[in-house]
């Protein structure tokens, strides 16, 4: 099979140039494009055409041809490394360290980057990640994490991947980021959705995880960032993971809009008031609205203005301890929460360090062995020696004997 670039194309023929600077005429290839390289074998050739004789138009042909070659050819390399780094989709995986992944059509990993601080340690430990694939990235990132006590059995890891170009709904990528955390541990826990644009352009203009604000949307039963349709089990573990920040967040953004109600122009020094400041103006004013009370029994009933204003106000501090009491006790349960982590955490260290410990301990009595068996070794040997050079000084000492009894039986004779 030989080589060529298409030149010209005609209903009969199809002209190409070859490697070797050679023009030869094939058989019409009607799928080819000019500028393509094709290949074709000696049956096709309709002739071997050199041309020996350029006419004008012939030559303002050839001109613009090799141009075009020429940009072609310059241009290809360039458009295969934009093609092959262009973003195909992006990757939000989010199990304590939160960590979103670009990916390209190759499923390689074209850029990472670290949502909190914990995926910041990972990532400053995960080596050589540019231009691998994403199965081999995201095993990397679940040996990091478990390595660094930031990944135990039985956690839930959440996938939320968007999807730049493509309009139906893939499952390839989550399909090969489950195979290889199910790979690496199948205790763990995982929920894979894909997520809307509206998700992923509220998650860039907020810089949170994309997994984040899918939570928010589905605690929240926000419609407007269309929330796609999850499985039961994806749904309950969403939930559960992000139940606790949702709700902190929610809990400070309702005592602010109360404190914005209550005082709407505030001024440079008296606007802000702290708690014990506030109970004890409700307190003062409760105390006018018993004695006004007090006053008007003997008058007729009648409520003014002002004594509304002020059962307001007294309502208003009751609702605002016990607004201040369920802050109390959601950040005392958070705290608690967290103490227990760290403890879980210290504890897998310490197993960490006891299961090194064993380890060494047994490579040295391992060691012990082998030389005790080194030196029981030696000793038998020297054993063995002494007893041959015994054996060897009995029998020559009873050959001497021997002799000597010969010799005495000579002298006896004579």
């Amino acid at each position: 099979m030989k080589r060529g670039v298409v030149v010209k194309q005609s209903r009969r023929s199809t002209i190409v140039l070859t490697s070797e600077g050679t023009f030869l005429e094939i058989s019409a290839q009607g799928q080819a494009e000019i500028g393509q390289e094709i290949e074709f074998s000696a049956q096709e050739l309709v002739r071997r055409t050199r041309i020996n004789h350029w006419t004008p138009s012939m030559k303002n042909f050839m001109r613009v041809a090799v141009l075009v070659l020429v940009f072609v050819l310059a241009l290809f390399p360039v458009y295969s490394w934009f093609n092959g780094n262009k973003a195909y989709a992006y990757v939000s995986l989010d199990f304590n360290p939160s960590i979103e992944l670009k990916v390209n059509n190759r499923m390689d990993v074209v850029s990472v980057a670290a949502l909190n601080e914990d995926a910041k340690t990972v990532l400053a430990n995960l080596d050589d990640w540019q231009d691998q694939d994403v199965e081999t990235v995201a095993a990397s990132i679940l040996r990091i994490s478990s390595d660094l006590g930031l990944l135990a059995d039985s956690e839930s890891i959440i996938i939320g991947v968007n999807y730049i170009e493509a309009k139906q709904e893939d499952k390839q990528l989550t399909n090969i980021l489950e195979g290889s955390i199910n790979g690496f541990n199948d205790t763990l826990h995982i929920a894979s959705y894909q997520v809307p644009d509206k998700v992923r352009e509220t998650a860039q203009d907020e810089q949170k995880s994309m997994n984040e604000i899918m939570a928010e949307s589905i605690l929240e039963g926000d419609s407007s960032k269309s929330v796609p349709a999850l499985t039961q089990s994806d749904s309950a573990i969403i939930k559960d993971f992000y139940k606790d920040d949702v709700e902190e967040d929610g809990a400070e953004a309702e005592e602010t809009s109360l404190q914005t109600n209550e005082d709407p122009d505030p001024e440079p020094v008296h606007a802000v008031t702290n708690s014990a400041e506030n109970r004890e103006k409700a307190d003062q004013q409760a105390d006018i609205v018993k004695k006004e009370a007090e006053q008007t029994e003997a008058k007729p009933l009648k409520v003014p203005a002002e004594q509304k204003k002020n059962e307001e106000a007294v309502r208003s501090r009751e609702t605002i301890e016990d607004k201040e009491k369920a802050k109390e006790a959601k950040k005392q349960n958070k705290d608690e929460k967290k103490r227990a982590k760290e403890a879980e955490k210290q504890l897998r260290e310490a197993q960490k360090e006891s299961r090194a410990k064993e380890k060494q301990l047994e490579k040295e009595e391992s060691k012990k062995q082998k030389e005790n068996q080194s030196n029981d070794h030696g000793n038998k040997s020297r054993e063995h020696e002494e007893n041959k050079h015994s054996s060897a000084r009995e029998q020559e000492n009873g050959n001497n004997n021997d002799m000597d009894d010969e010799r005495r039986g000579e002298n006896n004779d004579y």
